[in-house]
């Protein structure tokens, strides 16, 4: 992984997230422009979002929540997103924001998981078995 808090890598018709550590604004505004960069590169081609975002701290703060022009993410062909937690995991707002708006018409759910065997199977569903076996070592 690189000194960033966090990895982005396509693979196939995945996209293989991890987020570490605890951010701030700068750190956050310059994953999602890495992201929308990467969501570009798919040009429509449909896939699936899993991350591993174990340890992962984002700020909860009232300038933090209220940025004013947030970067609009191209995900109309995304199928599904698949987040792996522990116990350290700070995300149940971002969560809340970006998945249960009624403005958001995402076509799938979020799934939440702290348990890498339920990742594995819910990846399972999604990706063929070149994908799920570089998935395990990815998560180590």
């Amino acid at each position: 992984m690189s000194t960033t808090p966090f990895h982005i890598e396509p693979f196939r018709n995945c996209i293989l997230v991890t987020l570490r550590g605890k951010w701030d604004m700068s750190t956050n505004i310059q994953y999602l422009a890495k992201l929308s960069d990467c969501l570009k590169t798919r040009k429509g081609r449909p896939f699936h979002l899993f991350v591993d975002m174990r340890s992962w701290q984002i700020p909860n703060s009232d300038t933090f929540n209220q940025i004013k022009a947030p970067i609009k993410l191209d995900r109309r062909s995304q199928l599904s997103e698949t987040w792996l937690e522990d116990e350290a995991t700070d995300a149940d707002h971002i969560a809340e924001k970006f998945f249960s708006a009624p403005s958001i018409k995402l076509g799938f759910e979020l799934e939440r998981t702290q348990n890498i065997s339920e990742f594995i199977t819910l990846c399972e569903e999604k990706a063929d078995n070149v994908v799920i076996d570089y998935v395990r070592t990815w998560i180590g």
